[in-house]
């Protein structure tokens, strides 16, 4: 009996969803303040929130990168090790 093709997502696949996700975010965030007209409650709120995000937005960027670099090392490794 074969098993079905269901894999867990790579590192890089979450990191890159978390990052849409915060993009997204971050986008409803910015409609809502230019919808809302800035209510000064709404707009701290906001505010705290965009900065929450940025930070979010900025950790995942960095994880992407390190991500990124030890994929290309791996790949690196197996293409040498194969002769390519």
């Amino acid at each position: 009996m074969k098993k079905g093709n269901l894999q867990k997502p790579t590192k890089m696949e979450q990191a890159k969803a978390r990052l849409d996700g915060a993009v997204a975010r971050l986008e409803a965030v910015a409609q809502n303040g230019a919808s809302q007209g800035g209510a000064r409650g709404k707009s701290e709120e906001s505010s705290k929130e965009l900065e929450r995000l940025r930070a979010e937005n900025s950790r995942l960027k960095v994880l992407h990168d390190d991500t990124s670099s030890r994929l290309d090392a791996a790949i690196g490794r197996l293409r040498s090790a194969m002769g390519e």
